[in-house]
């Protein structure tokens, strides 16, 4: 998949395209509709099928707090079946008008014939605009808008990034990832720790949540790593860890059955169920004895989890 950062340096040739338009922050099953609706147009009509989206440090949607940074978002977009992504800077168009916003950039540089939107998809200055003026607009060009309905969870719920991320701020993950369509995950290279999980035989590998990204309930979840084409359990630890002198909040996880240096590598770790809150233990065995009762939950709950349980190829 190819990405480019809008405005352009320089013009892009852009092919014939269908477009899908939107945040698409957690890329949950309403996201999903929405996209697998453009790609439907688009091998339809035979074109490539775009996404249109913006940064996720854009001042947009009124939350600072992101489920998913940029790189992870193309990642899904890539599995979901996009041929391309343009990343754009908000404030370079939010003051641009609704017709200049159609006909200047997505028709004019982006080339779309087809942009599919959701119900609540508004744009132009001040979000002036929505469906029936993208229609309108859209037609006046000679192509085509097609907006996807409302999508409501079992409770009755509209789907949203922002029920997602009440939903992780309070440790429902299992409900959160029901609503992504996959399990949420946190990815970020494997720092050098204090190493007293190996002195107390659990090895964690430590990695810190990027500044913007939301930060899950503190305590400890079931979770799953996938490292060189395996998939392995694990027990993840977001806190501080309380017990001993305690540190910056962070990601800790035991990967059960892995042996092996994973220092400065890159990892993703899947996040499954919340197991229980982050506490501080009154002495080493009486942790060594919980970790061990998370150990086997986890050995236990995670059964044999395949690559498309976690939404991978």
């Amino acid at each position: 998949m190819v990405i480019y950062e809008y405005p352009f340096e320089k013009k892009q040739n852009i092919p014939e395209c269908v477009l899908a338009l939107g945040f698409f922050d957690g890329v949950h099953i309403a996201h999903r509709d929405l996209i697998s609706t453009a790609r439907r147009i688009a091998d339809e009509r035979e074109i490539k099928l775009g996404i249109f989206t913006f940064g996720a440090s854009g001042n947009i949607k009124g939350s600072s707090v992101r489920l998913y940074g940029d790189e992870e978002k193309a990642e899904i977009f890539d599995q979901l079946g996009a041929d391309f992504t343009v990343f754009a800077d908000f404030p370079s168009i939010s003051g641009q008008s609704p017709e200049d916003f159609v006909t200047k950039i997505l028709v004019g540089e982006l080339n779309c014939r087809v942009c599919v939107a959701g119900f609540n998809f508004r744009f132009g200055k001040g979000a002036a605009a929505g469906e029936s003026e993208l229609r309108s607009l859209m037609t006046e060009t000679g192509g085509e808008a097609v907006i996807r309905r409302e999508i409501k969870g079992e409770d009755g719920e509209t789907l949203s990034a922002t029920l997602v991320r009440d939903l992780i701020l309070s440790g429902e993950i299992k409900k959160a990832n029901d609503i992504l369509g996959s399990p949420y995950y946190i990815k970020g290279r494997v720092l050098h720790g204090r190493r007293i999980g190996r002195d107390i035989g659990f090895p964690t590998v430590n990695i810190q949540i990027d500044k913007g990204r939301i930060i899950p309930r503190l305590g400890v979840y079931r979770s799953a790593v996938p490292i060189d084409g395996r998939i392995f359990p694990g027990v993840t630890n977001i806190g501080s860890c309380p017990t001993f002198e305690e540190r910056a909040v962070h990601l800790e996880t035991h990967i059960i059955g892995y042996e092996g240096d994973l220092y400065d590598k890159e990892l993703k770790v899947f996040l499954l169920d919340f197991l229980r809150d982050e506490k501080a233990f009154l002495s080493v065995d009486e942790l060594k004895m919980q970790i061990n009762i998370d150990k086997d939950t986890a050995i236990k709950e995670n059964g044999d989890i395949k690559w498309q349980d976690l939404g991978l190829k």
